[in-house]
């Protein structure tokens, strides 16, 4: 098999059989589109025994720079290494490509000012509540995307949230009153969509779902309403403006899913040190202590 197998028919086997079967559907999404629209044709026409690591880094080299190019990296080092490991291959030749240098860029969250102009903005939008919902959970784009019915639980007051980015994203948040609302206001938003005939650009998602939208939809409508952000900037001020109200770190990681308080951290550190500078600007080396001028 291993003499005769592509490395295009082996990206579809492993798929099929090794990923396809245990990941979220926004996970497979990911890995089909790395290998239909990022794994290029040549590579995938040559014999997976023939590959060696110059094939790879050129064939990386034509990947966008930024994260597609790790997330490119990491799927076919993850094909390589199963083939790898069953005997296909002698060596996994990932091992020999250069590794994808990408720095991460860091979230910028909203001000009070812009969260407020953010609001009036979406007042009677469609995405009104989908957004107030990352507003008020913090959870990743797909995390809401997928989220059904089913997983909010109104007599414990908690919602599962079945992430997939690491191993503490599957987690229950709390079931506010607010968010309450949210969903409440969604639900009714979703029965009303159900008798508008001729909303061709509506998302057809399955039954159950709470938030019909594709990803791309929520992305560009946000982009519409706040073209100075990102939408995964409602993430980052959650975290900020958990830190900000006095909420415990740990707590804050497990709401979000980081995998390491550290990340979590890095935050509320930020936000100490814009307290702190604020509070020392208040110095003064003659203090009025309250006391009007003439007394």
């Amino acid at each position: 098999m291993a003499t005769l197998i592509s490395f295009g028919e082996w990206l579809t086997e492993w798929f099929e059989v090794y990923k396809k079967p245990t990941l979220q559907p926004n996970s497979v999404r990911n890995i089909e589109q790395i290998i239909r629209l990022h794994t290029p044709e040549w590579l995938k026409r040559m014999p997976i025994i023939q590959i060696t690591a110059f094939d790879v880094d050129k064939a990386l080299s034509l990947t966008p720079v930024g994260r597609t190019r790790v997330y490119v990296r990491q799927v076919w080092h993850s094909a390589f290494l199963k083939a790898y490991r069953l005997g296909f291959i002698a060596r996994n030749v990932m091992e020999l490509v250069e590794p994808v240098r990408y720095k991460k860029q860091r979230g910028k969250a909203l001000t009070i000012t812009e969260q407020r102009q953010l609001l009036n903005q979406l007042r009677g939008k469609r995405i009104e509540w989908i957004m107030l919902f990352y507003l008020h959970t913090g959870v990743r784009r797909c995390e809401a995307l997928t989220l059904q019915w089913q997983d909010i639980d109104y007599s414990e007051n908690l919602i599962l949230i079945k992430g997939t980015k690491t191993a503490d994203s599957f987690r229950h948040i709390l079931l506010t009153e607010p968010i309450k609302l949210i969903l409440d206001q969604q639900r009714k938003q979703n029965e009303r969509d159900k008798h508008y005939k001729g909303r061709g650009h509506l998302h057809k998602a399955p039954n159950g779902i709470v938030f019909p939208f594709s990803a791309e939809q929520v992305s560009r409508a946000f982009k519409s309403v706040c073209p100075s952000h990102h939408l995964h900037d409602l993430r980052h001020t959650f975290i900020t403006r958990c830190a900000e109200s006095g909420v415990n770190v740990n707590v804050c990681q497990q709401l979000v899913g980081h995998s390491t308080a550290n990340m979590t951290l890095n935050v509320y550190t930020h936000v100490m040190d814009e307290f702190k500078r604020k509070e020392a600007l208040k110095f003064t080396i003659f203090p009025d202590f309250g006391i009007k001028k003439g007394d």
